[in-house]
């Protein structure tokens, strides 16, 4: 029997690797050299606290139609040098500060013995998404490199393509993605976008609380994408309209996290017998806050958290899950500094220790323009980030690509997406993908 389940998973991992050949490999430097005066990018607090991985995203075009693969690149290098800190180097895991030394950024060409629908209509992720990763960046926790970007374009045998776009936590988060890889298409079709600039660095003195440098146990997760259509959630936000004395109007995404907060301690709770104190963190873009300390529309990390709780005893309320989250959000509205942005960060995770709390961390990108990546090639029919190396309990929602409901990516525990994924409650709101 082991015999026979050591030669499936080698069969498994030897078609893997015959889907994937390198076609070409090259380093694109900027345009125009980086003045000495941005030469060193110090990390901020949030920067600091942010995991040493890469963030892969995959941007899947059917209409993907072959041209001159030097246009790609030549704008490329134009982007980065506006995004300098991207052609730059993290010198190791306790660096505190990227070298933007200008060496470049990886550009890889493969190709990729599949068709597109087998990547885009897929719920759960495996090991054959890894391949449209270049270097397999952020695909694993200790997968890391130096480098702050790499990316990858892949040729299906249908003739679509897929770009991948692996970007370091420690330059950006999900804003300043979605706005480097929308200024590179803008340039391949020969526009001029308005690139904002990083916001100022300062050397920051902060050093990571013991606490967080202690690694948790290693368990086996499971990712799943569900889609949740507006005309649900409008139901969903109905119902919850009708919990409390008064309606409270929530949002989309607030409806959609206290829904999930609640079927994923469910499930935690179905597997382990008993409901454990439990944690919700949910992280806040803080650009476009009333701060005027926190610009629009800077690049870097820029977020906070808000969160709630539950203790060892009763059911989760929906409109409660919502009260507090908005209760925190209002105070987020008196954070001034990054430091201060990273300290909601600090606390959130010690308040999780100390209380030896379940945690489920979510992330919203909505209303991100990631479906107007337009490379000439119209745009995406998908949009996918590899979020394994994100960890156990994490939920990010996106907008779906035609804008009329919410995807919403799951990671769990094994045992625990077994129970969630059959769950009523949550697919009274869900439809195919």
């Amino acid at each position: 029997m082991m015999m026979n389940q050591i030669m499936a998973k080698f069969q498994r991992f030897e078609k893997i690797r015959k889907l994937h050949t390198i076609i070409s490999k090259e380093t694109i430097k900027p345009s125009s050299p980086t003045p000495p005066h941005l030469k060193t990018h110090h990390l901020s607090m949030i920067d600091h606290l942010t995991p040493n991985v890469h963030m892969p995203w995959v941007f899947f075009y059917k209409n993907y139609t072959k041209g001159d693969i030097n246009i790609l690149k030549k704008s490329l290098s134009q982007c980065v040098t506006h995004y300098y800190p991207f052609a730059g180097r993290l010198l190791g895991p306790d660096a505190t500060h990227i070298d933007c030394n200008d060496e470049g950024v990886e550009f890889v060409e493969a190709s990729i013995d599949s068709r597109i629908d087998d990547f885009i209509f897929k719920k759960d992720q495996d090991e054959t998404f890894d391949q449209l990763i270049p270097n397999a960046l952020g695909c694993a926790v200790n997968k890391t490199s130096a480098n702050m970007v790499a990316v990858q374009l892949s040729y299906f045998t249908c003739g679509g393509a897929a770009l991948a776009v692996s970007v370091s936590h420690k330059a950006g988060d999900g804003f300043t993605m979605g706005s480097f890889v929308n200024d590179w298409s803008i340039l391949t079709r020969g526009g001029s976008p308005i690139i904002h600039g990083f916001f100022p660095s300062t050397m920051s003195n902060f050093k990571i609380p013991e606490f967080l440098l202690v690694e948790g146990p290693k368990v086996k997760c499971v990712t799943r994408k569900y889609v949740f259509p507006n005309s649900k959630l409008n139901e969903l936000k109905n119902k919850i309209n009708t919990m409390g004395t008064s309606p409270m109007n929530p949002t989309r995404v607030e409806s959609l996290t206290s829904l999930l907060f609640k079927r994923a301690e469910a499930a935690a709770t179905a597997k382990s017998g008993s409901l454990q104190p439990s944690r919700l963190v949910h992280m806040v873009n803080l650009r476009g806050t009333n701060n005027a300390n926190f610009p629009k529309l800077a690049l870097g990390n820029f977020f906070a958290c808000v969160g709630a709780k539950i203790k060892d005893s009763g059911e989760i309320n929906l409109n409660e899950v919502i009260t507090s989250l908005r209760n925190e959000r209002v105070e987020l509205q008196g954070v001034s500094e990054v430091e201060e942005a990273g300290k909601t960060l600090v606390d959130a995770w010690r308040e999780i220790v100390d209380d030896q709390n379940r945690a489920y961390t979510f992330s919203s990108l909505c209303r991100f323009p990631f479906y107007q990546v337009d490379f000439g090639w119209g745009k995406p029919e998908r949009v996918m980030l590899r979020s394994e190396i994100m960890g156990t309990n994490f939920l990010m929602f996106m907008d779906t690509p035609s804008g009329d409901g919410i995807e919403a990516t799951v990671q769990l525990e094994e045992e625990e997406m077994s129970i969630f994924q059959n769950d009523k409650e949550l697919h009274a709101y869900t439809q195919d993908i």
